[in-house]
């Protein structure tokens, strides 16, 4: 039996509120100063990281209602604007995704690319919330967790540790 009450819970109440301050904040980044970004981000990913952590467990959902929003454009568009603003300091860094914890290989991607990885997952999740079609939203919801728990927990972790080696080792 499919648990609705879990769409309006506190925390995915909160987590969606937290997911849509960070789909916000990117979707307007063009407008902001490079040390308004940095700092921004440096404030917003640990809680989007400690909200995503209590998404509650779904366990009956419809794998038919999933749905992507975000396209290959939005997602380009939100890496030129992040690249653009992190400038010289959008370096490459090794990501190990959960699929691959058994072997020695690493993804090399660029920072400004873990902010379009997050961006996709919390802007596909958002806009399901949106649409207040329940069983959207408790598939969004389990695959926003599973994917927390398998991808976009540990890209927030890597860019939020480069994120914090920017802020307050560079001479900027």
């Amino acid at each position: 039996m499919k648990d609705y009450n879990l769409v309006f819970s506190k925390e995915t109440v909160e987590f969606t509120t937290v997911a849509k301050e960070f789909v916000a904040f990117l979707e307007a980044a063009k407008d902001f100063s490079y040390h308004r970004f940095i700092d921004t981000s440096i404030k917003i990913l640990p809680l989007l990281y400690l909200k995503g952590s209590l998404i509650p467990l779904v366990t009956d959902y419809d794998e038919d209602y999933y749905e992507k929003f975000v396209t290959e454009a939005d997602w380009s568009f939100i890496q030129q604007v992040t690249a653009a603003k992190l400038g010289e300091h959008d370096e490459y860094v090794q990501v190990q995704d959960a699929s691959l914890m058994n072997n020695v290989d690493f993804y090399n991607v660029s920072l400004s690319e873990l902010f379009a990885d997050l961006y996709q997952d919390m802007g596909d999740y958002v806009a399901a919330y949106q649409t207040a079609n329940d069983e959207l939203i408790l598939s969004a919801l389990y695959y926003c967790k599973q994917n927390f728990e398998t991808f976009w927990g540990i890209r927030l972790l890597i860019l939020l540790q480069h994120l914090h080696r920017i802020k307050y080792m560079s001479n900027e």
